[in-house]
């Protein structure tokens, strides 16, 4: 299993620590040519559905016809537990992710969010298939978007306030002028690499809603 961690590995993700990405050694057994999978994972920012106390996790796929795809063994996780981030505003903030991977199909088969209420862990996550799909292509990169953590709301009973309750949903958009200008500065070797967007299907925009 390569662990990629962005504080010490700049090739795939960048340099911050709040980002984790694993790539079994399985996914490039084949020596297919790669491509770039680009996006960026963070959360809003605005209280009290701020969820920068959550930990995302965002879990891959390939559905090549080639690789044993359903093993466990093939799973990309991408995990983001908000700090020291690419880009912070008062709304939102995230890391940008970049991963060298095989040309091909892939699917987002899970999502996972983790909180705390403040006193045990609460864990978000699809309970239906989610069929989202994009394609890598050879030496260009496939952005799919932002994804953004958001708190689900609690309401005190005694103080009459709105508080982040530990659960969450996933919302996704797009931002691809700045998330290709930050690609451009955080992998300047890579500037002159088609940046072609990955439209992903969605009823909404929220990835994960339950």
């Amino acid at each position: 299993m390569k662990t990629i961690i962005s504080l010490l590995t700049l090739l795939l993700v960048g340099c911050s620590s709040g980002l984790q990405v694993s790539v079994p050694d399985s996914v490039y057994e084949n020596n297919q040519a790669t491509g770039y999978l680009v996006g960026t994972l963070g959360a809003n920012t605005e209280w009290p559905k701020t969820g920068k106390n959550l930990i995302t996790t965002i879990n891959i796929r390939p559905l090549n016809t080639n690789t044993p795809s359903i093993s466990d063994s093939n799973i990309i996780t991408i995990t983001n537990n908000n700090e020291d981030g690419h880009f912070e505003n008062p709304t939102i903030s995230g890391h940008l992710f970049n991963i060298e991977l095989p040309v091909g199909q892939y699917e987002i088969f899970s999502i996972q969010l983790e909180g705390s209420d403040g006193n045990k862990t609460l864990i978000s996550k699809n309970n239906s298939k989610m069929d989202i799909t994009f394609s890598i292509s050879a030496n260009q990169a496939s952005y799919i978007g932002q994804f953004l953590a958001v708190s689900r709301i609690a309401k005190s009973e005694l103080w009459n306030l709105e508080y982040p309750s530990g659960y969450g949903y996933l919302q996704h958009s797009y931002d691809q002028q700045r998330d290709k200008t930050l690609f451009s500065q955080q992998y300047p070797k890579q500037q002159a690499t088609p940046f072609n967007l990955e439209l992903l299907t969605f009823t909404d925009n929220r990835v994960l809603k339950n």
